[in-house]
């Protein structure tokens, strides 16, 4: 049951300031992880993982690189607690410093050779804090988005962040390519691939000048259940208990597995077209410029076509966009990889467009609205960034390492990672199939209330 509902002030399409403030700091959030991404199977595997063969090396340093996603659900609790319970403002300050200080300091690390085994636990704990952060960072930017957005039009705004994740990915690939293309490789592995990492600083500090004076959400201090301290403190089991995190999973169990299912296509196809294909190249003895090149173009497109799957959600559905996007990297699974086998530019770039530009696009538009539409604003950040993150985990960060892996299990040969990816598809396919359509979710412009008993208790 819930209260009674009042109508809300009409809201302008855009808000300049809080859309900038959402995509600046998804840049930097995704200029942070492609660039250990790329480094990964570039650097690491040399400089932090030596003494194994190249491709051991790689699984090892993809290993690091899934540590970061293990640490995204702790980061997607803790910020989505704080984020429900005293504004979402804050927690988009704090998730930007804490990652671009630890990317920083990624560049500033010194490596096996100079510090033995220090450098790849280093290099570990710095990725946790990458991906503690980012499970509050991409939440926040999408419910603040969500949350000052018109109904009819929530689609195309939260798909903004994803121009942020567009960004990112150009910036990031186009260091590593400019970097690789003007030093020599000695030059590059013993001091050039810093210099990206370095960069973070800057993008971090123009990100929080932007956030600065960003304004809390209207819907949160109209609707939003602050939390209320209490003479003494309560025994942490009593606050895990009472906590968002638990009270989501209590009530929205079903939506809550949805979330985790949906994104299961355009987390693996990110990881495994765009970050996975340049080590597949690699052990190929294959030239990787023109496979970075076409990543770094492919990102620049997604800025229209993102945004444009996100319009497209709020004609026809989230459903039918989610659904042919994951269709269509389901589809193009054993393809690329024989397209990527041929060597032949035009043709790598095409591909990089059906699957990246086109397939995960469809998702990555659609989906944030469909996400934040499952619940109401007193558990909203919580239950978003918890569900989400793990769904991250189990289908997006595992995917480079896995992939790896079931390279070398099937001795060189792509059959292992196309299954691994037809998989992941069918599953967005089959979880958006069950859930229900939620495009009309607020139609009427009126505010989501939380539940009575939820507010009383609080």
């Amino acid at each position: 049951m819930t209260t009674p509902k009042q109508p809300r002030a009409g809201r302008p399409l855009v808000q300049p300031r809080v859309a900038v403030a959402a995509i600046f700091g998804t840049t930097v959030e995704w200029y942070d992880f492609a660039l250990y991404g790329i480094a990964a199977g570039l650097v690491f595997n040399k400089l932090y993982f030596p003494g194994s063969s190249p491709l051991v090396g790689t699984i090892l340093a993809f290993g690091t690189f899934a540590i970061g996603f293990l640490a995204r659900p702790l980061g997607g609790a803790y910020f989505g607690e704080r984020g429900d319970t005293k504004g979402r403002k804050g927690v988009l300050v704090t998730t930007l410093l804490l990652m671009g200080a630890a990317t920083t300091c990624i560049g500033l690390l010194p490596t096996y050779s100079t510090i033995g085994i220090a450098a790849p636990i280093l290099l570990t704990l710095l990725r946790f804090v990458q991906g503690f952060a980012a499970g509050g960072e991409k939440t926040g930017a999408l419910i603040i988005l969500f949350e000052n957005a018109p109904p009819k039009w929530r689609g195309l705004l939260t798909s903004l962040p994803a121009i942020g994740t567009g960004t990112g990915t150009l910036l990031s690939t186009g260091a590593f390519a400019l970097i690789t293309g003007v030093l020599s490789e000695e030059a590059f592995l013993s001091w050039g691939w810093r210099i990206p990492f370095l960069l973070s600083a800057v993008l971090t500090f123009f990100g929080l000048w932007i956030r600065r004076a960003l304004p809390e959400t209207a819907d949160f201090q109209r609707e939003g259940t602050p939390e209320v301290p209490e003479p003494q403190a309560r025994p942490l089991g009593k606050r895990i208990a009472e906590s968002r995190c638990v009270s989501a999973w209590r009530r929205y169990p079903k939506e809550m597995l949805i979330v985790i299912g949906a994104g299961a296509a355009e987390n693996a196809g990110y990881y495994v077209y765009g970050t996975f294909s340049v080590t597949y190249a690699d052990d190929r003895g294959l030239a990787t410029a023109g496979l970075l090149g076409g990543i770094t173009a492919i990102a620049a497109v997604k800025l229209l076509t993102v945004p444009l799957f996100g319009a497209l959600s709020d004609r026809i559905g989230r459903r039918p966009v989610s659904i042919m996007g994951a269709a269509l990297l389901l589809a193009s699974a054993w393809p690329f990889f024989q397209i990527v086998d041929t060597g032949e530019t035009w043709a790598i770039w095409a591909a990089l467009f059906v699957t990246l530009g086109a397939g995960q696009s469809a998702i990555l538009g659609s989906q944030p609205a469909f996400f934040a539409e499952l619940f109401d604003i007193s558990v909203r950040f919580s239950a978003v960034g918890i569900a989400n993150n793990i769904g991250t985990v189990l289908t997006g960060g595992l995917a480079p390492m896995l992939c790896s892996a079931l390279l070398l299990w099937f001795d060189h040969s792509i059959t292992g990672v196309v299954i691994f990816i037809a998989l992941m598809s069918v599953v967005t396919i089959v979880t958006v199939g069950l859930a229900r359509e939620t495009r009309h979710t607020g139609a009427d412009d009126e505010p989501a209330a939380a539940p009575r008993d939820l507010q009383q208790a609080l």
